[in-house]
């Protein structure tokens, strides 16, 4: 009976850890193909590209999950550092696109050493304190807001066709459906298939429907290598983009902090503060890791938390199959491939739940809390800054410095760092009144 018992949660570990490794990949697919285009890559670059984006994201929720945070967190490309190479790689000339490239490694080498040095000393937990509900509520509310017309623009068929496409936005509305009745109404092992058979499906209806977009072909010329080191050459220094980095990792521990505070509300458990200066000391490590193997920088994915609460996947073993699946696939460029022809709608589909549960997490902190007219003030102000400088045009930021125009763009950031100095500086309250709201 006990050997039964342990082949069951063998196989339903098994099948959990595929759940994880698809929900990494929707995370990964589309990462090389928007940067590679950026910086006018061929079809080959783009595809080792693939392969070492696949490595460094198991590789480093690896890294998190035995010496950083110990939660289950994917590692992901973050939004910023994925902004700030397309931002670079579109304002450039394409002859100098190859020494930036090996500039932006070099960035992210010591923004990995600089912010894995910054976890060992004692100051996360005064850190982690500036992060009261209504700042982690702000940021859920803003993260979702910033990508939710990316989401729309997909799943309706607008990115694909320049135009609404009733197709894909009937396959993408079928594959959320079957998400939502297997979360919702699934037991046992199927209430956490949701997303898995979501992809199927709908991937599936897309090949039915001849919606598959081959685009350009690459036939590697070998079924195994091993992912490059420094595949964009040697780095090289340049003290704009080492500014920028540094800035960027720093900014960045918000969102690490984020991601396992929001997680550990998913777990419904109490996150110890020794945990996030791990978290903070594990980012830095794969960002370094990220600078050797040439790929953009990862940082825990707040989604997570989505996924858990949609999948009720929580345990960490199921994440550790999952991010050695992506890690290994790293290592077969036919995988790479093959991955490269999963529609990016039907990624998008599945992560509309998970997205759609982080909104509910921002709003749950924000209801919380009293409806004084400092509260009030401080989420308002907060939102409406984030959200309006979402809509601002690129060529608005074209007279700000490269390094400050890589903050002041994104209304993500610009709202989470006005809704802090609001609640800490120009409008803080007690000690006494804040510890209430923690």
């Amino acid at each position: 009976m006990n050997d039964l018992t342990r082949k069951e949660s063998g196989l339903l570990s098994g099948v959990q850890g595929i759940q994880w490794a698809v929900f990494m990949l929707t995370n990964i697919i589309a990462v090389p193909v928007v940067v590679g285009a950026a910086f006018h890559m061929s079809p080959a670059d783009i595809s080792t590209f693939m392969q070492r984006m696949l490595f460094v994201s198991g590789a480093a929720t690896l890294i998190q999950v035995f010496i950083g945070h110990r939660l289950p967190v994917v590692e992901g490309a973050a939004g910023m550092w994925w902004a700030i190479f397309i931002l670079l790689g579109t304002m450039s000339a394409p002859s100098e696109q190859g020494l930036l490239l090996q500039q932006l490694e070099m960035g992210l080498i010591i923004a990995g050493i600089f912010l894995a040095i910054l976890g060992f000393l004692p100051i996360i937990e005064k850190v982690r304190n500036l992060f009261t509900p209504i700042v982690t509520g702000v940021y859920l509310i803003l993260l979702v807001a910033q990508l939710s017309g990316s989401f729309f623009k997909s799943m309706l068929g607008i990115t694909a066709t320049g135009q609404l496409n009733g197709k894909i936005a009937l396959i993408c509305f079928i594959e959320i459906v079957i998400i939502l009745l297997f979360s919702l109404k699934g037991n046992g092992i199927w209430k956490s298939m949701g997303p898995f058979i979501g992809i199927v499906v709908g991937w599936s209806l897309f090949h039915f429907f001849g919606l598959i977009h081959l685009g350009k072909i690459y036939e590697p010329t070998s079924w195994f290598t091993v992912p490059r080191l420094l595949d964009w050459g040697s780095p090289k220094f340049d003290i704009g983009i080492v500014l920028t980095s540094i800035i960027t990792s720093i900014v960045l521990i918000s969102n690490v902090i984020a991601s396992i505070l929001v997680v550990g509300i998913a777990l419904e458990k109490e996150v110890k503060p020794k945990q996030y200066q791990k978290g903070i000391l594990g980012n830095g490590v794969n960002l370094f890791v990220s600078g050797i193997f040439s790929v953009v920088g990862v940082v825990p994915l707040s989604v997570s938390a989505g996924f858990i609460t949609t999948t009720g996947i929580k345990k960490i073993r199921p994440l550790v199959i999952g991010a050695v699946l992506i890690m290994v696939a790293g290592f077969f460029p036919y995988i790479a491939e093959f991955l490269s022809t999963l529609p990016l709608e039907v990624a998008y589909a599945s992560l509309f739940i998970p997205f759609s549960q982080m909104m509910g997490f921002g709003i749950r902190d924000l209801m919380g809390q009293e409806p004084s007219s400092r509260n009030l003030l401080v989420i308002g102000l907060s939102l409406m800054v984030g959200i309006g400088m979402m809509f601002m045009p690129s060529e608005a930021f074209e007279s700000v410095a490269p390094w400050l125009r890589n903050i002041v763009a994104n209304g993500l950031l610009v709202g989470l760092i006005f809704c802090l100095l609001l609640e800490h500086v120009l409008f803080r309250e007690k000690k006494g009144a804040i510890s209430t709201n923690n």
